[in-house]
């Protein structure tokens, strides 16, 4: 029994990543905590450093979505004509 609750700590659990806008609007929050001058100096360090980590996140997240964009963009398939008889107009 104690085999199976060690596994069940160990597991990750599952996150849903943030987009980069998101990562900017978090960023942005640390960055006004870091300017706070109300808080601690080594506070305001920490915060700083969190709005940092997070404006890395989002230039990686912006260039994660860029390369999706593009990759969904070459899979994707040619559409077919709307108009299904559209040679009929090139035989008159």
């Amino acid at each position: 029994m104690n085999h199976v609750f060690s596994t069940a700590l160990s597991q990750r659990h599952a996150r849903m990543p943030l987009k980069a806008e998101q990562h900017c609007h978090i960023a942005a929050a640390y960055d006004k905590a870091a300017f706070d001058i109300s808080l601690p100096a080594h506070t305001r360090a920490a915060f700083a450093r969190k709005a940092d980590w997070f404006r890395l996140l989002a230039s990686v997240a912006e260039k994660r979505e860029r390369a999706t964009r593009s990759t969904d963009a070459a899979k994707k398939p040619q559409e077919a004509p709307s108009d299904p008889f559209w040679f009929w107009g090139l035989l008159s």
